[in-house]
This record gives C-alpha cells, structure tokens and sequence, in this order.
C-alpha cells in the first residue's frame, strides 16, 4: 500500500487555504489543486510499504515522535517549486518551528532508515502542497493574485505525526490515517 508519514491541520487552516485556493482559480492557470481535506505536512514519503511491515514503520514512527515535544508553526507564504518562473508545485510554507520540524524529519528519517528504508536526498523545507501546474499558462497571473492575497497569521501546535495510507482514484487521492505517535510530554 503506498504510505506516508505526516502531519495533519486543524481545520481552519484548511480552511483558510481553501480561500486561498478559491482566489488563486480566479487566475484561470492550469492546475491540479489539492483537496483542502488532503492538505497535510508530509514529512516522509514511503511508497509502496508491504501490509505487514507498517507495524515496524509505526514503532520507528513512535521512536521518533518520542524524542520531540510539542512545537508550533505558523503559516506564512506562498510559493512555488522550482521558482515561480517555472512553476510545477504551488505551496504554503511553514514558519515557527521549523528547526523542530527538521529533527523531528530527521530523526523519523533516521529510524526508518534502519528498517530499510532510503533517506531522503533533499534537505526538508516544511511546506503544504496546495496545487500542481499542469501547464505555464496563466502562472504570471496566479502569482499577481498570490501576492495580492492576504493571507492570514495562523499558527498551530504539532503534537503528533501519523502513518497514512493513500489510495489513487480517478476523483484524486484518499488518505487513511493507519497509526498515529504522540510528540513526548516532557
């Protein structure tokens, strides 16, 4: 089953990027928005994982989450992979705390790494997926909205990451949450 590993939102910041999604269609660019109900912080990527070895992706899962403790981040701008020249993936990135959100990548990396699986190449920028161009038409004017675009201060606490499962359909993707491992109290 393909699966992940991320961070879910809270609702109003769904929310607040469904708006934010609503006024970037004005622009009429050609692109494949996410689901406000499928928009997460994914801190791995896992692909194809055997039905039997998610129990020991749950446990690296829960190792990990016990060497962080709760941290916030906020919401903070809108951007776009490679460069708004030439727009594949449009986001949201994340502020706060972003060091946490790195060991916390890290260390869950790390854990998964010793049960075979590969670490990530790039550096982790903590960001949420909000759209996918499919063609550079009407991207000029995406951006114009983009920065025109008040985009709200939110802030949210992280206080636990999940194993998700996702499903591929025509209507686009279905995420499953299979496990979930609390951030430590301490």
């Amino acid at each position: 089953m393909r699966t992940f590993i991320a961070i879910e939102l809270p609702e109003e910041i769904k929310a607040e990027i469904a708006a934010l999604q609503d006024e970037l269609r004005r622009a009429r660019a050609e692109v494949s928005w996410t689901k406000p109900e499928n928009i997460h912080l994914t801190l791995k990527f896992l692909g194809e994982v055997e039905e039997q070895s998610v129990d020991r992706v749950t446990k690296a899962c829960v190792e990990a989450a016990r060497t962080a403790t709760p941290f916030p981040l906020n919401v903070e701008e809108f951007g776009a992979f490679p460069s708004a020249n030439h727009p594949r993936v449009l986001w949201v990135g994340l502020g706060g705390g972003v060091e946490e959100a790195r060991r916390l990548q890290s260390e869950l990396d790390e854990r998964l790494a010793g049960i075979g699986f590969e670490k990530d190449a790039r550096a982790f920028s903590p960001h949420l997926t909000i759209g996918r161009v499919k063609s550079p038409k009407g991207a000029k004017a995406l951006f114009s909205r983009a920065r025109a675009y008040p985009l709200p201060a939110l802030s949210f606490t992280i206080r636990e990451i999940v194993v998700m499962r996702s499903q591929l359909h025509p209507a686009g993707a279905r995420y499953t949450p299979l496990a979930k491992a609390k951030l430590s109290d301490a």
